[in-house]
């Protein structure tokens, strides 16, 4: 369990601080891209897979979120996760991530409830 929370939180962090620049490389700087985009430059990309539900939930729309994972036969919370990474990494502000202001590369991963420990 340790282990897993260690690697949802790295791969959380690294959906923060590199996939928005990806996905602004790939499709134009956007505030929300499509499921299609994300889940392409996850793959393509080599970010970790397990925890996609987070990238969805960063980077669609909530529309776009539950109609990937209905596809899937899968029950995210997009609210919920989006709560979560609003807490755990941008000190409650959830602003940040409705403004889509963490996909500039300003996201200080000093930040958040896991004390700053990096990647």
């Amino acid at each position: 369990m340790i282990f897993h929370n260690f690697r949802k939180k790295r791969a959380i962090k690294s959906y923060i601080n590199k996939l928005g620049n990806s996905l602004a490389k790939r499709y134009g700087r956007q505030k929300l891209y499509t499921s299609g985009q994300v889940e392409r430059t996850v793959h393509d990309e080599g970010y970790n897979w397990r925890h996609i539900c987070y990238a969805h939930a960063l980077y669609t729309s909530f529309k776009q979120f539950h109609k990937w994972h209905d596809e899937r036969g899968e029950s995210c919370d997009y609210e919920g996760m989006r709560a979560e990474i609003t807490n755990d990494y941008f000190d409650g502000n959830s602003s940040v991530i409705e403004s889509g202001s963490f996909c500039s590369g300003a996201f200080d991963s000093s930040s958040g409830s896991d004390g700053g420990s990096g990647e």
